[in-house]
């Protein structure tokens, strides 16, 4: 198995296991990720997905290079790296929140996992790069989730220069939620879980899912389309309850989660 998976009551921790290649996504590993990711999709248990990686050295240091140099022929290049952006989306897709906590190289599509998520926990000892137009490549795939989180120019600035960024400049650009001491990153990651999922599960579930559908709408449609999202959360059972509980001065009782 290329990915462990364990459960701590809400929360599941996937755990990218190629320690010996620094965690590189080999095709096995990209479709055990995303096998993963579904498995939990309609588990209405699992509030919080962590998604990490295995050892010290690398969260991820992106593409299996030798797989890549092996592939033969345009069609068999464009599968492996249409599986890496189906990985992408299904992260985006999936209602529970999705938590990277990285350390290391984080670099290249492993980057570009740690954009996918919906927050971003780094040790102060991560590296991020995309350093592939070193070596006759180009992140074509992970600039997407990429530039909407730190805009054009700085990714232009990454993708042209191939240079590497220390932890603390990536959360002064707004890429990173969290940076904390190496040895916390796990803890701090699954304490990050907790915090942002402390009231029903299916009331963040539906903001998940209204946030994405707002995303790249304009102005007045983004709110036209979000006043009707609110409409329908308001007439879940959850969200009766919990008006009520505030009302009466008591803790909520939720019904989903």
């Amino acid at each position: 198995m290329q990915v462990e998976v364990a459960q701590d009551k809400t929360v599941v921790e996937l755990t990218i296991n190629r320690e010996q290649a620094r965690n590189a996504l080999n095709s096995e590993t990209i479709d055990e990720l995303i096998r993963a990711f579904r498995r939990f999709e309609k588990d209405p248990t699992v509030h919080a997905i962590i998604l990490t990686g295995a050892g010290d050295r690398a969260f991820c240091s992106g593409a299996d290079l030798k797989e890549v140099q092996q592939l033969a022929g345009v069609e068999a290049r464009r599968r492996y790296f249409g599986a890496i952006a189906e990985l992408i989306e299904t992260m985006g897709r999936q209602p529970q929140l999705v938590i990277a906590a990285v350390f290391g190289y984080t670099l290249a599509g492993g980057m570009g996992l740690a954009a996918g998520a919906d927050f971003l926990v780094a040790a102060d000892d991560t590296v991020f790069g995309l350093p592939e137009i070193k070596i006759g490549l180009f992140p074509m795939v992970v600039m997407a989730p990429i530039m909407r989180l730190i805009g054009r120019r700085r990714t232009l600035e990454l993708v042209m220069s191939g240079r590497l960024v220390d932890a603390r400049t990536m959360e002064q650009w707004g890429f990173c939620n969290r940076v904390v001491p190496r040895e916390r990153v796990h803890q701090d990651a699954r304490q990050f879980a907790l915090e942002v999922t402390p009231g029903s599960a299916a009331i963040a579930r539906l903001g998940k899912e209204a946030l994405r559908g707002a995303e790249g709408l304009s102005y007045e449609d983004a709110l036209h389309y979000l006043h009707n999202m609110v409409s329908l959360t308001a007439m879940t059972e959850d969200s009766q309850e919990g008006i009520a509980a505030f009302l009466g001065h008591r803790e909520p009782d939720w019904h989903h989660q």
